[in-house]
C-alpha cells in the first residue's frame, strides 16, 4: 500500500506542475474488430501572451538599439534582436491547438497514438519591430542603414517543432505483457515517455525525453507534450517481492528544440540553436545584425555535428524497503546530450556570405552517463521524495565572448595581426593554421541532490483542497576555475589578463559584465528552489465553475550551474487563476514577473501577461 500511495501523489502532480493549464479530458469509448476497445479524447486551445514592461536597456546593444528608435542600449553585441521585437502591450504569440489521442487495446495487448497541430498567429502574420534574418530585417536598406516596413517573423528553414504553424505525431506506441518465470514483464515499443527518479522542477535522473521548450513557453502549455516522446524500447520485468526491473534503448536520437533564437521573444542567441542553423546563419554581427550581413561582418553558423543514434540505453531498479516504508529506485544509463554546446571552424568553408574566417557550429556530445539513486515515502501525510544524481563527461560551454575573442584574435580582427587572444587564443591559432576546430567545451562531472514534497489537503482560505508541492536542489561540478564558462553573451566578456592586460571595459561597454572578472561564470556549487501552491474553490456562487487561484515561486539562491538550471538571483513570481465548468471548458489567466535585479539573468525584462480558454472532446 505504501508504494501506491506515493505513485498516486507523484501521478496527480503532473500537470499541477507547468505554469499552464491542462484541460479535463472527455474521452469517447468505441470498438473495432474482434474484442478490440478503444479511447478517443481531444482538446482545442487558444491563447495569447504579451509583453508587461520594455526592454532592459542594459540587455540590448547601441547598434540594433538604434535601428528602433532605443539608443541608450548599454548590451554588449546583436545578441538582442529578440529583445527589440517587442515593447510593453505587445503580444509575442497568440496560438491556436489542436491535441488528440487515441488508444486501442485487447486484452494485455494494444496501442496509443497522440499528435498535434497548431498555428501562432502573432508569429506567422503580426509585424515585429526590427524583424529578423529570415525575413530580411524589415526590409532593411544597406545605403541608409535603415529598415523598411515592418513585416512578421519569418520561419523558413526552422526547425519542425520551432516553426510558427504545423503538426507532429507525439506518441506512437504498442505494448503488450508476457509471462516470465511466473512475474509479469511489459514491453513497450514506439515513440514514448519514460519517467525515472523522483523530481518535480528540478531535472535530475529523469533526462531520457527531451523538452520541447516553445511548447512549453506557449500559453496552454500541457505536460503532455512538453516532455518529448523519443523512439524507445522498454521492458519492465517484476521480480516478485525484490522489485522490478526496467530497461530502455533508444534506437533514434532527438535533441531539446530551442526557438531562442532569430528573433524569438525569449531569444538569448543570435542565430538559430540546433544542428542545422538554415537561413538563421547570423551567431553574431560585428556592427548592427543587418548591417553585418549585408557587409559580411558577421560570424556565420555552419551545418553543426548530429550524434550517433546508436549507443543510448539505460536500466533501473527498484525495489520496496519495508523496515523503512519508503520505495527505492538505482538508475544507471548512456545517452547523447539534448542540448547543444557551440564551437568554433577555421577555414574555407565557412563561408555563406561572411568574410569574418571562422564560423560557429553547434554540436552535441555522446555518451553522457548518468547514475542515480531515488527514495520516496510518505511523511504524517506528506509524500517526500530524495534524489541524489552523479552525471559523467557532461559538456560544459566554454564563455561564449572569450570563445569568439580568441577568434578574432587569431584571424587579425582584434589588431590587424594574428595574437593569442584571451583565455583560448593559443587554441584558436593552432586550429586556424591547420583550417581546424576549436571545441566550444569540455567536459565535466556533475553531482546533484534534490528533495522535494507533496501536500494534498483542505480547510486553508475556505478551499474544498489546496496543493503544495516544493522542490530545493543542490549541485556541484569538478571544472577547471581557472577557465570561465558560460555566461549569457549579451553581459559581454569579464576582465582577464589573457586580454592583452586590458581592461574589461575595453572591450565590453556593458558595465554590469565588467563589474567582476568571476560573477555570471559557472561556479563550483549553485542552489536553488521551487514552490507551487494551488487552492481549490468547488461551485462557486452555485454557478458549476470550478475556480483554481495559483502561485509559484522559483528562486536560484546562489552560484551558476552547469547546466543552467541556476543562476544567482534569478526569480520567477507567477499568479494564475483557472475558471472550469463541466470539466470541459476552462479559462486560464496568468501574470508572470521575474527579478529585475538579477545581474547576469538575460531574460529578466520579459514580464508577461497571457490568457488561455480550451475546450475538451
Amino acid at each position: 500500500m505504501a508504494i501506491r500511495k506515493v505513485f498516486l501523489s507523484k501521478s496527480c502532480i503532473a500537470t499541477a506542475i507547468t505554469m499552464a493549464f491542462s484541460a479535463g479530458a472527455h474521452a469517447v469509448d468505441f470498438e473495432v474488430g474482434d474484442g478490440w476497445k478503444g479511447n478517443w479524447s481531444s482538446s482545442l486551445s487558444l491563447g495569447t501572451s504579451w509583453r508587461a514592461k520594455n526592454p532592459d536597456s542594459t540587455l540590448y546593444g547601441k547598434a540594433n538599439g538604434a535601428l528602433v528608435g532605443k539608443t541608450n542600449g548599454t548590451g554588449n553585441n546583436t545578441i538582442d534582436v529578440g529583445n527589440l521585437n517587442y515593447g510593453e502591450g505587445d503580444t509575442f504569440t497568440t496560438q491556436l491547438k489542436f491535441i488528440t489521442e487515441v488508444g486501442i487495446s485487447k486484452g494485455t495487448m494494444g496501442a496509443f497514438f497522440r499528435g498535434k497541430a497548431w498555428y501562432d498567429y502573432d508569429l506567422q502574420d503580426e509585424n515585429v519591430r526590427l524583424g529578423n534574418q529570415p525575413n530580411g530585417y524589415n526590409n532593411y536598406n544597406a545605403g541608409t542603414n535603415s529598415l523598411g516596413d515592418r513585416e512578421p517573423l519569418s520561419d523558413h528553414q526552422y526547425e519542425r517543432l520551432t516553426r510558427f504553424s504545423g503538426t507532429y505525431l507525439l506518441d506512437a506506441y504498442v505494448y503488450d505483457t508476457f509471462q516470465v518465470a511466473g512475474n509479469p514483464l511489459q514491453l513497450r515499443v514506439g515513440n514514448q515517455v519514460v519517467n525515472w527518479g523522483e523530481s518535480l522542477f528540478i531535472q535530475g535522473v529523469n533526462q531520457i525525453n527531451p523538452i520541447d521548450v516553445p511548447s512549453f513557453r506557449k500559453p496552454g502549455a500541457q505536460v503532455k507534450e512538453v516532455f518529448l516522446p523519443v523512439p524507445i524500447v522498454l521492458a519492465n520485468q517484476t521480480l516478485g517481492d525484490l522489485g522490478n526491473v526496467e530497461m530502455f534503448y533508444q534506437w533514434k536520437w532527438r535533441n531539446t528544440p530551442i526557438e531562442a533564437g532569430c528573433g524569438n521573444y525569449w531569444g538569448v542567441a543570435g542565430g538559430a540553436i540546433g544542428v542545422n542553423p538554415g537561413s538563421c546563419n547570423n551567431a553574431v554581427s560585428l556592427v548592427n545584425s543587418p548591417q553585418g550581413e549585408a557587409g559580411g561582418l558577421f560570424v556565420n553558423t555552419i551545418e553543426g555535428n548530429k550524434p550517433s543514434d546508436s549507443g543510448q540505453y539505460g536500466i533501473a531498479f527498484r525495489t520496496y524497503a519495508e523496515a523503512i516504508d519508503s520505495e527505492i529506485g538505482v538508475y544507471a544509463m548512456n545517452i547523447h546530450s539534448r542540448t547543444p554546446v557551440i564551437s568554433l571552424q577555421f577555414g574555407s568553408q565557412t563561408g555563406a556570405g561572411s568574410n569574418v574566417p571562422f564560423a560557429a557550429k553547434w554540436e552535441y556530445p555522446e555518451d553522457i552517463k548518468i547514475y542515480g539513486l531515488s527514495l520516496a515515502t510518505n511523511l504524517y501525510g506528506w509524500s517526500v521524495g530524495a534524489e541524489v544524481s552523479y552525471s559523467k563527461d557532461v559538456p560544459a560551454q566554454i564563455d561564449g565572448n572569450d570563445l569568439l575573442l580568441s577568434g578574432l584574435g587569431a584571424t587579425g580582427l582584434v589588431n590587424g595581426s594574428s595574437i593569442p587572444f584571451g583565455p583560448y587564443g593559443a587554441g584558436a591559432i593552432k586550429a586556424l593554421g591547420s583550417d581546424g576546430y576549436l571545441a566550444g567545451y569540455t567536459r565535466t562531472n556533475k553531482t546533484q541532490l534534490q528533495f522535494n514534497t507533496i501536500k494534498v489537503g483542505n480547510r486553508i482560505l475556505g478551499a474544498d483542497q489546496y496543493l503544495f508541492v516544493g522542490e530545493v536542489g543542490f549541485q556541484w561540478n569538478d571544472l577547471d576555475t581557472d577557465l570561465r564558462y558560460n555566461r549569457p553573451f549579451i553581459f559581454g566578456p569579464g576582465s582577464d589578463a589573457t586580454y592583452g592586460g586590458s581592461t574589461c571595459g575595453a572591450l565590453n561597454v556593458n558595465q554590469e559584465g565588467c563589474s567582476t572578472s568571476s560573477n555570471g561564470y559557472i561556479t563550483p556549487f549553485a542552489w536553488g528552489y521551487r514552490l507551487k501552491m494551488d487552492l481549490t474553490y468547488n461551485n462557486v456562487l452555485n454557478s458549476g465553475v470550478t475556480v483554481t487561484p495559483s502561485v509559484y515561486f522559483a528562486h536560484d539562491v546562489e552560484g551558476w550551474s552547469v547546466d543552467s538550471q541556476f543562476s544567482e538571483g534569478r526569480m520567477a513570481l507567477g499568479l494564475g487563476a483557472k475558471f472550469s465548468y463541466a470539466k470541459k471548458y476552462t479559462l486560464e489567466l496568468n501574470a508572470v514577473k521575474y527579478n529585475p535585479n538579477a545581474d547576469f539573468d538575460p531574460l529578466r525584462d520579459r514580464d508577461f501577461y497571457s490568457a488561455t480558454f480550451s475546450t475538451s472532446f
